[in-house]
């Protein structure tokens, strides 16, 4: 045998002779194959959509006769209401009714009945131009502020004692019995009519006598302080001695 027919035979082995001889058997394989790897593919779909589902779905139940259908439900009661429970009684408190008794006419009130024939009284009323509503206003008292102990204050009239302070002092019996004697500098909130609002003590020689020269400085009598005519509070200073008779 030649070389070049043992090259032919070769060549009609390989290459694109033999595909062309045998394409029509290699793509009926080919589909063969495909087809059975696509029908795989949708068994395994359809076999884990079932057991996917199994918990899911409804049991079938077959009935053969009308016999084994259960009794549909009674529709004579439905109509009736049932009874309504009471709500359980309260502890409420009966009033306790007696016999009247007589009273004589001497412990009875007196009461007069009013006359149902006679109009009844009405509250008289205002006549006011064009009959407008009357606005009342009622002013509540300003608290008037205590002045300065210390504040100067220019006035025409000085506040002066009604009768001596000396009349009115209750000399205390221990320094009565001790024999004491002295002087107490007091300090007086005088208000606008006279009389003393409060009193403070500034010096005493003996404490016996501080006591005795506040209750006798609050039963004083000012005449007022005055401003222009107008009546002022003011502060001032007295000295009150204690002298044994």
């Amino acid at each position: 045998m030649a070389l070049s027919n043992l090259v032919v035979e070769r060549l009609e082995q390989y290459g694109g002779i033999d595909l062309k001889r045998n394409a029509q058997k290699y793509f009926s394989n080919a589909l063969g194959v495909s087809i059975a790897i696509h029908l795989l593919v949708v068994l395994l779909y359809i076999g884990w959509s079932w057991f996917s589902n199994d918990e899911k779905r409804v049991p079938h139940i077959r009935i053969h006769s009308i016999a084994e259908l259960a009794p549909p439900p009674s529709t004579e009661n439905q109509d009736e209401m049932q009874p309504v429970t009471p709500p359980p009684p309260s502890d409420v408190v009966r009033p306790s009714l007696g016999i009247p008794v007589p009273v004589p006419d001497a412990i009875a009130p007196q009461l007069t009945l009013p006359n149902m024939n006679e109009p009844a009284p009405q509250a008289p009323v205002t006549n006011t131009p064009g009959n407008a509503p009357v606005e009342l206003h009622i002013q509540t008292p300003v608290e008037e502020a205590e002045p300065s102990k210390d504040e100067f204050i220019d006035v025409s009239e000085e506040p002066n004692p009604i009768q001596p302070i000396e009349k009115l002092i209750t000399y205390p019996e221990v320094a009565k019995r001790s024999g004491l004697e002295g002087k107490v500098v007091v300090q007086a909130l005088i208000a606008k009519d006279g009389h003393v609002e409060k009193v403070e003590v500034l010096k005493s020689d003996y404490d016996v006598f501080k006591q005795a020269a506040i209750d006798a400085m609050l039963k004083a009598k000012f005449t007022p302080a005055r401003q222009n005519g107008t009546p002022l509070r003011i502060w001032i200073t007295r000295t009150i001695s204690f002298k044994l008779r």
